[in-house]
């Protein structure tokens, strides 16, 4: 029996320690302390300034002396790993006597004489005898499950291997429970190999045990670990999986008390068990095997919490280099995702040791990239693909801990960064190959919605022996390599199709498996089916007729992921229901993207509009003129929506209307008489709201829901003169005079040129918006106007300018673009301009069409006086709404209640289109049409139109004065580009007239 002090655990094939005595193995302490204190005594003094103690040359392998500051002596060391630094070599070296690694700068190094080698190396390896690895493989086909051998140590058998060797008792007499033969691994000076069988009393780090010799004993660990496993696999009935599940969750069970458990996180979030996915992805990750997770979920969660369980095992990274770096690199497709990723992990490793995870979005900018510091113990690091590549090139030595890489989204990863994505797994597979991390974990993890050949890529190529868990049927169909087949019908045709589609020779008889749209239908076909001879041939097969056109466009998508054989016909018939599709956007406004950036990366799916339409796109009145469409104009910057879209108003006039408007409507609310709220808020409205000492337009966009027995609600308001929103309680709201509503809502958006995110990022990170945001906010700036479509203004470029009065002269403080650029977070983007341009000159180019999506004719209500024309279209819930004026026509279009709403009406008289207008009144639209003579008008239109009606419901005071004044436009007035009145006329003559079939529209 021989005894031996613990050191270090890694696993069971590798443990640390020193033999205290017994036998031929006896060790005398006093040796070893007398040589320590004679190096101390030689190295302290010799290593001041005398080179001879230095080393000429390092090399791996190479026996040295180094000093640690942790035990604050000189140690016998061996050279284990060189990496060269930006000032300087570090060396990473083993303390032979210690079993510590520890990293040194080349310069501290010194020669180990031979005097100071006349003992063998104090620390001993060792490790189970007839023990190997082994782990559960579950075959859900056959529902069955195996232990096989596995290539490297689970967590939870090594953590049992602890567990079990803590739980013996300790005494004086040690309790003899033999566990098996260990074999001390050969070294420098080592003891001769020999097999013993171990008597283990508590494992831990600086515990005395005794070890007995009996290599005839079978191992007792690997039965119980298997006794164990069977107990486990009996065990696991349905009532006990989510609790199991959600066990692996606190790792350390004998220190559940001294932290707050993470299942409390869990239950907090309403997180009651594992769902579907997560019952199937959490074990293999918490087990540290390589993992691909597909499913429709883009939930973090079905990854986090058993990998955040696998990392609170320190012992499986012991053998990882003594330095700052990550364990763990959870790469997302963008900032956003990153983010959500981010504030996770923080709330569910506060009840787990500290991991300190990071958050790492950086620019272009590389001198920001050379002084980036990791915190200390930073053990997790969150980023995306480019962000690695860039965090690699200036900082090559961070990665060198890393044993976990996981990938959110895996499919846009390698979608939209497929070339950095190889890069990252080249590297991951090459430079953390060494033999000093054999002992640690290496894992790789990606979680997406869609299986594709990158992933067959990635599974064969860097994984090892993965889990593959697919939860939809289309995606394993592709996973399974299924044929896929596509035939084009008509609904009557169907069953025919299907018949002449599959193969019924019984020589290749397999089995088939049809879905349909309905009970009736099923019957239907397994009538017809029953009559045939033989059995079908396998095949998927997708028959699309004029009913299931709504699914063309997914089903194509999905086939191009298959190699499946796509007919020329399907392509022809999805672009005419894409074209449908857009057609029937009209109504909605330009897409966000399109605007922003020249492109939208997901058309099909887009709800919003990316067409222009002259006419819906013709640009507003915000004063007696509409927004200008060429040259020079001062811009002020009021509400700043992202980098590039800010909200503002046009300034730098002789006459600024609004500042005049703003000035009457502060000396109005002065008289506390006027301070009156609303006494029933209605959506669309405009009212008064008061922010501190000023007073704001405001209109109402949402109404929040009442309580019971409350009188005070929440009210979503858009602030017209400066475009922000806010909530604010409906008492805040005071009653707007009409005279304060003449005036068009002030706020303009402006769009600034030629500049997008870096790496491919749909959205600017806030991190350049505050910047900008605090540039330019409130301060007129000038720019030249690119292309103007209703209320929005592009502008490129958008300067700055300061003006020297005392010099007549003015200079250029910055240029909006450039300040973006120089964060490192956008670049130069061309082909903005020129995709507005080509939309731009597309929309003048195509004819009007008269096969237009279908619209409603609206209820309308009339009534004549004395110089107005006054039209009610009896509409509510009006969420858009639209009115262009010509000489002697009116096209008025709206959305309401979930319909699309258009009158294009030829009028009998003339009118003054410059003075016309469209207001809200009372969440009804109301259409005030200037007379250009007053006369009264017998009849509104040339041609009569049951929809349009008399209001014989108004009686007329001849005494009574015209509440609607003529000359100013009331609250939201859409005016057409000027025009000739020739070419105004002849487009009122070549316009559809009246008809009661509404099919033209």
């Amino acid at each position: 029996m021989i005894d031996i002090f613990i050191l270090k655990i890694e696993n069971p094939d590798c443990f640390w320690v020193h033999i205290k005595g017994g036998g031929r193995f006896l060790e005398n302490e006093t040796d070893y302390k007398k040589l320590h204190k004679e190096m101390n005594l030689f190295y302290n003094k010799s290593c001041r300034g005398v080179d001879e103690v230095k080393p000429s040359v390092l090399e791996e392998g190479q026996v040295c002396v180094v000093y640690s500051q942790e035990l604050k002596s000189w140690c016998r060391a061996i050279v284990k790993s060189i990496v060269s630094c930006t000032d300087c070599y570090l060396v990473e070296c083993f303390l032979v006597d210690h079993a510590k690694s520890v990293p040194v700068k080349a310069d501290r190094i010194c020669i180990a004489l031979e005097s100071f080698m006349r003992l063998p190396y104090r620390a001993k390896k060792f490790r189970l005898y007839c023990t190997k690895p082994v782990t559960l493989r579950v075959d859900y086909s056959n529902n069955s499950a195996e232990i096989v051998p596995a290539n490297r140590w689970d967590v939870a058998a090594i953590k049992y291997f602890q567990n079990l060797l803590n739980d013996a008792a300790v005494s004086d007499n040690a309790e003899k429970v033999k566990h098996e033969s260990i074999q001390e691994t050969a070294s420098h000076n080592a003891v001769t190999e020999s097999n013993v069988v171990v008597t283990v009393p508590p494992l831990e780090k600086g515990i005395t045990v005794a070890v007995q010799a009996d290599r005839k004993n079978k191992s007792t660990l690997h039965q119980k670990i298997t006794q164990k496993q069977n107990e486990i696999e009996k065990g696991l009935d349905k009532k006990a999986v989510c609790l199991k599940l959600l066990q692996f969750l606190n790792p350390d069970p004998l220190k559940a008390s001294e932290r707050h458990d993470e299942k409390e996180e869990l239950l907090r979030d309403h997180v009651l068990g594992p769902n579907h996915i997560q019952s199937y992805s959490w074990p293999p990750i918490a087990r540290g095997c390589d993992s691909v997770i597909i499913s429709p979920e883009n939930d973090p969660l079905v990854y986090l919490p058993p990998l955040i369980t696998f990392l609170q095992s320190r012992s499986c990274y012991v053998s990882l280099p003594a330095r700052n770096g990550p364990v763990a690199l959870i790469i997302c497709p963008g900032w956003k995702k990153a983010e959500q990723v981010f504030e996770l992990l923080e709330i569910y490793t506060r009840c787990s040791r500290p991991l300190h995870p990071q958050l790492l979005l950086l620019g272009l900018n590389k001198e920001e990239i050379k002084s980036m510091r990791l915190p200390r113990g930073c053990e997790v690091i969150i980023t995306t693909p480019h962000n690695v590549l860039r965090l690699l090139e200036c900082h090559s030595l961070l990665f060198l801990k890393l044993c976990h890489l996981v990938f959110d989204e895996v499919e846009v990863l390698f979608s939209e960064a497929n070339e950095q994505m190889l890069n990252i797994l080249e590297y991951y597979k090459n430079h953390l190959s060494i033999e000093e991390r054999e002992s640690a974990p290496r894992q790789i993890v990606a979680i997406g919605s869609h299986w594709n050949k990158n992933l067959e890529c990635l599974t064969q190529e860097f994984m090892n022996d993965p889990y593959v868990v697919i939860t939809s049927m289309e995606e394993a169909a592709i996973y399974g390599n299924v044929q896929q087949m596509v035939q084009l019908c008509l609904e009557c045709d169907k069953v025919s199709t299907l018949l002449q589609v599959l193969d019924f020779t019984p020589t290749s008889a397999q089995k088939t498996l049809i879905f349909t749209s309905s009970k009736e239908e099923t019957d239907m076909v397994f009538k017809v089916l029953s009559l045939q001879q033989g059995e079908p041939k396998a095949k998927s097969i997708l028959l699309l007729t004029e009913k299931t056109a709504c699914h063309a466009a997914g089903v194509l998508r999905y086939l191009e992921r298959t190699n499946a054989k796509i007919p020329p016909e399907l392509y022809d018939f999805i672009a005419g229901v894409l074209e449908a599709k857009e057609d029937s956007k009209s109504g909605r406004p330009l897409c966000h993207y399109l605007k922003t950036f020249g492109i939208c990366k997901d058309k099909n799916r887009c709800p919003d509009r990316h067409r222009i339409n002259l006419q819906i796109d013709s640009p507003r009145k915000v004063t007696d003129e509409t927004l200008p469409t060429a040259g020079n104009v001062t811009m002020l910057p009021l509400f700043i929506v992202d980098a590039t879209r800010y909200f503002g108003r046009i300034v730098g006039k002789l006459t600024d209307q609004y500042t005049t408007l703003a000035e009457e409507l502060n000396e109005y609310y002065k008289k506390t008489s006027n301070l009156i709220s609303v006494d029933t808020v209605e959506k669309l409205a405009v009212c008064g709201l008061q922010e501190e000492h000023f007073f704001h337009r405001v209109q109402v966009l949402e109404v929040g829901a009442k309580e019971e027995n409350c009188v005070f609600y929440s009210v979503h308001i858009r602030y017209i003169d400066e475009g922000r929103s806010g909530q604010v309680q409906n008492y805040q709201l005071l009653h707007l005079p009409e005279k304060f509503q003449a005036l068009p809502p002030q706020a303009v958006e402006f769009i600034v040129c030629r500049v997008k995110p870096i790496d491919k990022e749909t959205e600017w990170h806030p991190k350049v918006t505050r910047y900008i945001h605090q540039k330019i906010r409130g301060k007129p700036h000038e720019a030249k106007i690119v292309l103007t479509l209703e209320n929005t203004i592009w502008v490129d470029p958008m300067v700055r300018v300061t003006r020297l009065l005392d010099l007549k002269t003015s200079i250029n403080e910055y240029n909006v673009c450039s300040e973006i650029l120089s964060t490192g977070m956008g670049v130069d983007n061309p082909e903005h301009t020129q995709e507005l341009q080509k939309l731009f000159q597309n929309a003048a180019m195509a004819p009007v069409k008269k096969d237009l999506p279908p619209f409603f004719y609206p209820i309308i209500k009339w009534y004549d006086k004395r110089d107005v024309t006054v039209l009610k279209i009896k509409l509510q819930d009006v969420t858009n709404y639209d009115c262009r004026f010509f000489t002697q026509r009116i096209v008025f279009s709206a959305f309401a209640g979930g319909k699309s709403y258009l009158a294009d009406m030829e009028l009998q008289g003339n009118i003054l289109k410059e003075k016309s207008a469209c207001l809200l009144k009372s969440g009804e639209p109301m259409i005030i049409l200037a007379k250009e003579e007053e006369e009264p008008w017998r009849s509104l239109l040339k041609l009569k139109n049951p929809n349009v009606t008399y209001d014989f419901d108004y009686l007329e005071d001849s005494e009574q004065e015209s509440p609607f004044p003529v000359g100013t436009g009331p609250k939201k007035v859409y005016q057409l580009a000027a025009e000739d009145e020739e070419e105004e006329d002849q487009s009122s003559k070549d316009s559809d007239t009246e008809s009661d079939d509404l099919s033209g529209y």
